[in-house]
């Protein structure tokens, strides 16, 4: 498996493809401003075999903080590392161009637990829960924000 950067329209419509074969965490809405975002931001596929396993897509807030927008890997392969393996990918890219942190939005429903297994993800890999906003102005319900420090 290597990582690259999304660069062809089939690779973003697998993306999507992706995102759809999970509704528990993308529905409708999701789905509609992750199209955008896939044509306007910064994304990193995982591919295996010419297949896109995965795919995480990031936004700069500012000089020195990036945002992950998106990032799913297809059900077949969840629990196999490869979120891991973008993860860390995403986070010496962001080194790189010095970032300081790293930003992630996930569901403040704590009573909704598919969000449960997004939550452990994260925390297990290093982002601190920092605020809870309820609710979130973009989306109308309860947002957990998360950072991880990556300036070395």
């Amino acid at each position: 498996m290597h990582i690259k950067p999304l660069e062809a329209e089939e690779e973003r419509l697998a993306c999507l493809e992706i995102a759809r074969g999970l509704p528990e965490w993308f529905n409708e809405a999701g789905l509609e401003a992750m199209e955008r975002d896939l044509k306007s931001e910064t994304t990193f596929i995982a591919v295996e075999n010419g297949r896109v396993l995965g795919f995480i897509t990031v936004k700069p807030i500012d000089k020195k903080a990036l945002e992950i927008l998106w990032m799913a890997v297809t059900r077949e392969f969840r629990g196999k590392g490869i979120g891991t393996e973008m993860l860390r990918f995403v986070e010496r890219w962001a080194e790189e161009r010095n970032f300081e942190i790293l930003v992630v939005k996930t569901s403040g429903d704590l009573s909704y637990k598919p969000y449960d297994e997004t939550r452990r993800f994260y925390e297990r890999r290093g982002f601190v829960r920092v605020a809870l906003i309820d609710p979130y102005p973009e989306w109308g319900e309860e947002a957990l924000i998360y950072v991880k420090c990556i300036k070395r």
